[in-house]
């Protein structure tokens, strides 16, 4: 059994209840391990492990460890989100909790879908207030970045305050498309607590996901999501109307894509070469993506256009990125584009002595040509249609 087949029993037998296969000889728990914590999967990989029968004592006890880890982050996590949205309601404060935050409570339960930390979309006039709220909930105020403010509580708790739903220096399409509440709904038995219904759920979850696998690449995890809300609701969603938002977001062949590539992985159906080296693609990257793969999507897109990338020409999109991708990091260029190159020369100098930046210059000195058009490809299939404002 090869590794993609075995993540998928163990993955299974969690969802499903039944008792996963033993680990073959072949795959170290070390490698499940490694993917767990770069995916965010330790209930689902490592709590599976745990009920097989070929593995020690001394291992047994350090996975037991992060699975106790990851259920005592969900209880607190479910808990405090309770309480975040029971003192907004309160406050009369408009809110839609996002992402993981709905997601988490479609899986059989809870603790199977880890999460890193609570994102919640504010209505931006009461961000202010909203704000004194949450640090009213023993929160402190670590960031305030563009369209959201980081709060954290010790020892783990994170949340994200969204002035906007959808980053518009990755797609201005979306952003107008998630800019407001306009597309929720009250949730039931509340008064200022919104939800998206399932078709625009799912859109938005795509849209998510298509941001960061167009950004840097995005985990295994989000296949998992993919096939729970099919498995869910795929018989439920208006497929008309799905389609036609999918494609006005310029994400309709990625949705295809991915519904095809959790389907072949958890669904038993059968996949060919393109899949094999999408999951791998998508396995190695963590759920976060990687910071070097960021340059795929313009290696792609210039290949579109007919041009013979080379190694030469990616290396040189590295080092001068263009202002919609640099705008991202240094957000002061949205107003003054002309300050262009004094972006460049201060992620120069940031690069020399980060170490992603250092991953990157290492990554395109030895990418060899073969991988390279395999990364190409994967994202020329995926036909991302972003707008950059």
């Amino acid at each position: 059994m090869n590794i993609k087949d075995y993540l998928a029993n163990l993955v299974l037998s969690q969802l499903e209840g039944k008792k996963p296969e033993n680990i073959p000889d072949n795959i170290s728990v070390d490698n499940i391990i490694d993917i767990s914590e770069r995916n965010h999967m330790h209930y689902l990989l490592l709590g599976a492990l745990l009920r097989t029968e070929n593995i020690s004592e001394d291992k047994k006890s350090s996975l037991r460890s992060k699975v106790h880890s990851s259920v005592l982050r969900t209880l607190v996590q479910v808990k405090e989100l309770k309480d975040l949205v029971d003192e907004l309601e309160k406050a009369g404060i408009k809110n839609q909790p996002m992402k993981g935050s709905c997601m988490k409570f479609m899986y059989p339960s809870p603790e199977m879908r880890e999460m890193s930390d609570i994102d919640i979309l504010i209505d931006g006039d009461q961000m202010d207030v909203a704000g004194k709220i949450i640090l009213d909930l023993g929160y402190r105020l670590a960031h305030a970045i563009k369209h959201h403010d980081i709060y954290i509580k010790k020892p783990f708790m994170v949340v994200e305050m969204h002035r906007a739903m959808y980053d518009k220096t990755v797609d201005g399409n979306q952003f107008d498309y998630f800019k407001s509440f306009e597309k929720a709904v009250l949730r039931e038995g509340k008064k200022y607590t919104y939800d998206f219904n399932k078709e625009d759920f799912y859109v938005y979850m795509i849209a998510h996901m298509a941001k960061h696998f167009y950004a840097m690449g995005c985990g295994i995890r989000n296949l998992v999501d993919v096939y729970i809300y099919l498995e869910k609701y795929g018989k439920e969603l208006d497929r008309s109307y799905l389609n036609q938002e999918l494609k006005k977001c310029g994400i309709y062949d990625f949705a295809v894509n991915i519904e095809e590539m959790a389907y072949i992985w958890l669904g038993d159906k059968k996949g060919s070469q393109f899949y094999d080296d999408l999951f791998q693609y998508m396995a190695d990257c963590g759920i976060y993506g990687k910071d070097e793969n960021g340059i795929w999507h313009k290696f792609a897109e210039e290949k579109f256009e007919g041009k013979d990338v080379t190694r030469g020409k990616l290396k040189r999109w590295y080092y001068f990125p263009p202002l919609f991708y640099m705008a991202e990091y240094y957000p002061w260029l949205e107003k003054f584009p002309f300050l262009l190159p004094v972006a460049w020369c201060i992620r120069a100098f940031r690069g020399v002595f980060m170490k992603k930046g250092t991953q990157k210059r290492e990554m395109l000195n030895v990418i060899d040509g073969d991988k390279a058009k395999t990364y190409q490809n994967i994202y020329k299939q995926m036909n991302l249609k972003f707008k950059h404002k």
